[in-house]
């Protein structure tokens, strides 16, 4: 794991303790709609739609039923066409009083967590606390996190993932977009990904999925529940062929396991001995 790390999750260790998740553990959340979020800048008076993003909740292993929360997101989102940081980066969400759409700065790509295993990995996260947003996490138990094939989702397999948007002219709001699909290729392979090189990435065939819905979790059919199969890969050298047209590729969760599990271990051991937050 990177520098950046320590001083990341040093800052945001109490408050990203969460209390105890209303849904059951070992299914997606029943508001599913409410783990997903928007990443946008600003340009020429107006709002430009960069990327998505999603919330991952881990148990906490220092305070049992407390789980800390996590910011998940394509690395490539965080960077300009050169690989750059990218600035003037924000969170849209859902407000938890008003349930319009609301803004938060997002901190520079030096300050997110990559893939301990693989930081050549497009996958990022960063602490989030959830005062006054309306979000629910996706318990770490709801992530395919392993390479076993009696876990891999089948060819055919129904999934959805998620993108966020604002409706509404005069009272605007936000609303969790959901597009559907298929599994097409459920064993990953090496592909080329615009803006972050050669990734693993199994494929989906959901029709059209737009630039900005890079980042987003996609779930899929895992026997009577929905499970996190992965982050949504939009760009992909996969694109331009004829052979693949109208797929997408999916980034497995298993590089998103490894990321926020070993966030979870740094904050629990900063925690051990204290008295847990209100």
């Amino acid at each position: 794991m990177r520098n950046a790390v320590a001083s990341t999750l040093a800052l945001a260790i109490a408050a990203a303790l969460s209390a105890p998740a209303k849904s059951v553990a070992d299914t997606v959340p029943t508001q599913t709609l409410r783990n997903v979020a928007g990443i946008v800048s600003h340009g020429n008076g107006r709002v430009v739609q960069v990327g998505t993003a999603f919330f991952v909740a881990v148990p906490s292993e220092a305070f049992p039923g407390r789980s800390f929360v996590y910011l998940v997101t394509a690395r490539h989102n965080l960077l300009d066409q050169q690989g750059n940081e990218r600035s003037g980066l924000f969170l849209t969400l859902e407000d938890s009083k008003t349930a319009a759409m609301r803004e938060e700065p997002l901190p520079p790509e030096a300050k997110w967590v990559l893939d301990p295993l693989n930081e050549k990995a497009d996958v990022a996260a960063v602490p989030f606390t959830s005062e006054g947003a309306a979000i629910a996490p996706i318990p770490l138990s709801s992530l395919l996190g392993n390479d076993d094939p009696l876990t891999r989702p089948e060819t055919g397999a129904q999934i959805y993932y998620l993108t966020a948007a604002t409706v509404g002219a005069s009272r605007p709001r936000f609303e969790a977009l959901a597009r559907f699909g298929h599994v097409s290729v459920p064993v990953p392979a090496e592909t080329e990904v615009v803006g972050a090189g050669l990734q693993q990435l199994s494929l989906l065939d959901g029709g059209g999925t737009p630039g900005f819905s890079s980042g987003a979790p996609v779930f899929v059919s895992a026997g009577l529940r929905f499970a996190l199969w992965g982050i949504l890969e939009a760009n992909s050298s996969l694109t331009s062929d004829p052979v693949f047209s109208g797929l997408a590729g999916v980034l497995p969760a298993r590089y998103i396991v490894e990321t926020v599990k070993a966030m979870a271990e740094v904050q629990d051991k900063a925690l051990r001995g204290t008295k847990a937050p209100d």
